[in-house]
């Protein structure tokens, strides 16, 4: 007869198959941010949750998040950008060396214009980035490694290391906040849509004849969305309003998930990470998904080096230095695999979400930023390692 014990990990397996992977991992990164936050708040004497401080941390995590978002995007068909933080900061000292009149152009260009070039220099870089992986099959690794390089040097050349102001033309950006009424209308739309996706991937599941439950499938992912959402309205309504970056970062994430879940193109991005073959073999050309996935990649280059100038004031040749490992350090925690076919904007934003809580409740503490790394790469090394645990789990 057998034991009625069940065996070590027994437990673990049976609720991984209950609950899918993508939103075991999510939960789980929701309740760890949650006890973050609660042992920073006690740590800091009620500081961290102040909505000042939740404000700037909005805002801080901005950049990142939306770069987080967008590698989602390089690293589900199984590529690697590392060109992160180069990219960023020769887009934003772009930007500030056309309107600068002391350093550099000083053409009398308007906000709208100048985010437009600034958006097609971030465009031309993704696509030469593409170009180079796509036609002519060099990895993605070597060609970012090699835009890191040169980027930075390129900007170090151009300024001769000194920094650039944007005037005023970008201040709008970090500055500005939306009033609590708009974000809450924004917001409330964002989380009405993602139930309407869920519900029709739902019905689309039981068509196919797909087992599929309502509570995994549509209550859980929006209930989650739901309470994100409503935290973030909490802040608004209680401090300044709704930070501009972080209702850009909601379009943004709105825009990837739709893009990555109802189109045929991001649906094929999901299949060239999953299986390079099957895809082949059905017939996907990943040459010019490939080339797509930097071009618009390179669409946040200069989305975020804009916001990092307006953030910060001037543009700086060196900024963002390891940007590049923090941003894809988010998508790993969040659960964008390393090795394609896995990944999500969501829980990126959400894994960058959990990085900036520890710098910035570290910072409040005064603790050192050399021990801030440390523990930054010591999160990383648990994500991966529970996100491995969880996949056997599902597999089991």
């Amino acid at each position: 007869m057998e034991s009625a014990v069940p065996r070590p990990g027994e437990a673990a397996r049976r609720i991984a198959r209950l609950i899918p992977l993508e939103q075991f991992r999510a939960l789980t990164l929701v309740g760890v941010l949650a006890v973050i936050w609660i042992v920073f708040q006690l740590l800091t004497n009620g500081l961290f949750l102040s909505p000042r401080n939740l404000t700037t941390l909005t805002i801080q995590v901005a950049v990142t998040a939306i770069l987080a978002a967008g590698i989602v995007v390089i690293m589900v068909p199984g590529h690697i950008d590392l060109s992160i933080g180069s990219a960023v900061a020769f887009c934003g000292m772009f930007a500030s060396l056309l309107v600068d009149p002391a350093r550099g152009l000083g053409w009398p260009l308007s906000p709208s214009v100048l985010i437009l070039l600034t958006l097609m220099l971030g465009l031309l870089i993704g696509m030469w980035q593409g170009f180079w992986v796509a036609w002519m099959r060099v990895p993605a690794f070597i060609v970012t490694l090699a835009s890191l390089l040169a980027l930075r040097g390129a900007a170090l050349t151009i300024t001769g290391g000194s920094t650039a102001s944007p005037e005023d033309k970008l201040t709008f950006l970090a500055a500005e906040f939306l009033p609590a009424w708009v974000g809450m209308l924004l917001l409330a739309g964002l989380v009405a849509g993602f139930l309407g996706l869920r519900v029709l991937d739902w019905r689309a599941r039981l068509a196919a004849g797909i087992e599929a439950s309502l509570l995994n499938t549509v209550v859980v992912p929006v209930a989650l969305l739901g309470v994100l959402a409503g935290g973030a309205v909490a802040v608004a309504f209680s401090y300044r309003g709704a930070p501009l970056p972080v209702v850009i970062l909601g379009g943004e994430i709105a825009a990837i998930t739709f893009f990555m879940n109802r189109t045929r193109f991001g649906r094929h991005l999901y299949a060239i990470g999953g299986n390079p073959d099957a895809a082949r073999y059905a017939g996907i050309n990943a040459k010019l998904h490939s080339f797509g996935v930097f071009a618009a990649m390179g669409l946040f280059y200069g989305l975020a080096g804009m916001l990092l100038v307006s953030r910060i004031g001037v543009a700086v040749p060196t900024a963002g230095t390891g940007l590049e490992l923090t941003v894809i350090a988010s998508a790993v925690i969040g659960g964008t695999s390393l090795f394609g076919g896995v990944g999500t904007a969501t829980g990126a934003v959400i894994g960058a979400l959990l990085l900036e809580s520890l710098n910035n409740g570290m910072g409040l503490m005064n603790v050192e930023s050399s021990f801030q790394m440390i523990v930054n790469g010591l999160v990383l090394l648990v994500a991966v390692y529970f996100d491995l645990r969880g996949r056997r789990a599902q597999r089991e």
